[in-house]
Formats: structure tokens, C-alpha cells, sequence
């Protein structure tokens, strides 16, 4: 509470169930206008193109923005709307830094995730503790409860085994996450392997040492041909845009999701961030694939495939 006897016509901002919730500006504007005219002494025309509404309406501008800036700061509590260094200070509870070039969606799912490394157990919780080792940029993990081989996401995963993909990373780090986070005896597998020691204290550094499968992810290029109906407003720069706006929604830096491994890939993904580029930019089709002068309009990765594109990649038909 205020020491101070003054009094304003302008509404406070409140805490509620709902959060922080601040005034309209136009609640605002009539309550900076009803202070000034009492403070003139009454019948002040409140028009905002006279010197007293120039004031009211500065003043208003001010309040608003401080009010957004709070509003913006509460709001970088929630993991779910934190960005910048906000987000970047919830991540770090987690002892998480970001890795170069994430975007905010990004980084809050790779938060969401790795908050399971603090388990151990679960396919969840060797997945969180992977993406959190250094240089890992992505990774799936799976089981295949069953007594018989089974095929799950493109890939042959054997009885009673877990299949590790990773992209990026040390072999070190990964063997010794898996280690960690694994149920003592279940089996792995994978296209590589790694030999890890048991670096538990109670050992006296002769702790024993175990081999473990994991598959690396295999690059696989992808492909998109944009076809653009043509007209004297399509810029010289066109297809440098397109590939630039196809590229951040690819990598997730337009704030949706990036491309990962075993996911399914579908065109309409690209249709926003290109028709956002102008009026020119009339959509007639855009197909993907893994294959040049792609045909389709989805393309699914395999657990073993980590889904990458380069400039190069994405082409544009004017018709």
C-alpha cells in the first residue's frame, strides 16, 4: 500500500486467479483525462489535439507500456509463454543451457523433455538425459516389450529391447547416459556400440564396465519444390526468400516445431511462413520429399533418419 495521500482516477492493475491482469488503454486514457482536468480545476476540453490531451495521451502510452512490460514479465514464469533470457532462466534450474540456434518452442520442449532425466527407469528418462549431453541435437528411444522382432517406426527392433537413436554427441556421454537411466538387464540395440565403466563412487574407481547399442542418426536430406503463380509482382529475390522462410519453419525459428528424427514431414508445414512473404506469394503447390523434383505432399522419417534441408534443396516454379 502507498504512503502517499494522492489520489488518481487511472485503475490499478490487480493479481487475480487468472494472473496478473492490467486496464484497458482506453480505461486508462479516461482515467489520466478525469486526472488532469482536476487538476486544472474542472471544464478542461478533454480533445486529445489540444496541449492537455497531448499530456493525457502520453501519459496513457506510458502507463500502458509499463503495464505491458509486467504483464510480459509475469508471463516469463510460465514455461509454457517464457522466452529470451526468461526462458533461459527456467531452463537453468534444470541446469540446461541453449544450445546455438534453438528457437523458444524448441528449447521448451527439450526442457519439457529432460525434466525426465531426473527419473530413471523409463524410455522417457534415457531420452531427457540424452538430450541434454553436449552436442546432441536430437534423439528417440523406444521398446519393443514383445517376445518376436518388431517393426517399429521403419526400423527392425529385436525381442525385448530398446532401440536408441541419437544425432550428435560423444559415444562416452551417450553409453554413460544410457547407463544412468536404464533398467539394470534390459538389452539395447542399435547399428553402434559403446563400452562404458560405472563411474559410482561405491566402486572405488574399479566399477564394472558394460556395452550398449545405440543407432546414430543418419542425415537424410529433404526436398521441397514450391510452385508460385506468376505475376509482375514476384520479386527477383523470390526463391531466396521462400528458401529462407521454408528453412525457419524446418528449423522450428519461426516459433512452431522442427523437423525430427521419425517424424512425419507434411508441405502444408511451409504454407504460413511463404504466404507471409507478400501478396506475390500465391501458393499453387508445395510437395516434399527425400528424393529431387519431390511428388508428395508428406514424407516419414524412420526412427533412424534425422530430417535436415539445405537451400539448395528447395526449389520455386512460377506458373
Amino acid at each position: 500500500m502507498s504512503s502517499s495521500d494522492a489520489t488518481t482516477s487511472v485503475p490499478a492493475c490487480s493479481m487475480t486467479a487468472a494472473g496478473f491482469v492490467a486496464p484497458s488503454e482506453p480505461d486508462i486514457l479516461a482515467g489520466v483525462q478525469a486526472d488532469i482536468n482536476a487538476a486544472l480545476g474542472g471544464n478542461v476540453n478533454p480533445a486529445l489535439n489540444t496541449p492537455q490531451g497531448q499530456l493525457a495521451t502520453s501519459e496513457t502510452a506510458i502507463i500502458g507500456d509499463c503495464n505491458d512490460q509486467l504483464l510480459a514479465l509475469f508471463n516469463g514464469f510460465d514455461p509454457r509463454n517464457a522466452s529470451g533470457r526468461m526462458q533461459d532462466a527456467i531452463g537453468y534450474i534444470y541446469f540446461m543451457t541453449r544450445n546455438t540456434g534453438e528457437s523458444r518452442a524448441d528449447f521448451e520442449a527439450r526442457r519439457e523433455a529432460t525434466v525426465e532425466a531426473n527419473s530413471s527407469g523409463t524410455n522417457a528418462s534415457i531420452l531427457g538425459a540424452l538430450l541434454n549431453l553436449s552436442g546432441v541435437t536430437d534423439a528417440y528411444v523406444v521398446d519393443n516389450p514383445s517376445d518376436s522382432d518388431a517393426t517399429i517406426g521403419g526400423v527392425t527392433v529385436p525381442a525385448r529391447s530398446l532401440f536408441i537413436s541419437v544425432s550428435g554427441g560423444s559415444a562416452s556421454d551417450i553409453g554413460l547416459a544410457i547407463l544412468q537411466k536404464k533398467n539394470p538387464c534390459s538389452m539395447t540395440s542399435g547399428t553402434s556400440s559403446v563400452t562404458v565403466q560405472d563411474p559410482n563412487s561405491a566402486y572405488g574407481g574399479n566399477g564394472p564396465s558394460y556395452t550398449f547399442n545405440y543407432t546414430a542418426a543418419a542425415d537424410t536430406p529433404v526436398y521441397l519444390a514450391v510452385t508460385v503463380a506468376n505475376s509482375t509482382s514476384v520479386p527477383s529475390t523470390a526463391l531466396s526468400d521462400i528458401q529462407t522462410a521454408v528453412i525457419a519453419a524446418f528449423n522450428g525459428t519461426d516459433g512452431g516445431g522442427r523437423a525430427r528424427i521419425g517424424a512425419e514431414l507434411f508441405a502444408s508445414r511451409f504454407y504460413a511462413g511463404i504466404a507471409s512473404l507478400g501478396a506475390w506469394a500465391r501458393i499453387v503447390e508445395i510437395t516434399i520429399g527425400t528424393s529431387a523434383s519431390p511428388t508428395g505432399f508428406t514424407s516419414q522419417m524412420s526412427i533412424a533418419q534425422r530430417p535436415v534441408i539445405l537451400a539448395d534443396n528447395i526449389t520455386l516454379t512460377l506458373v
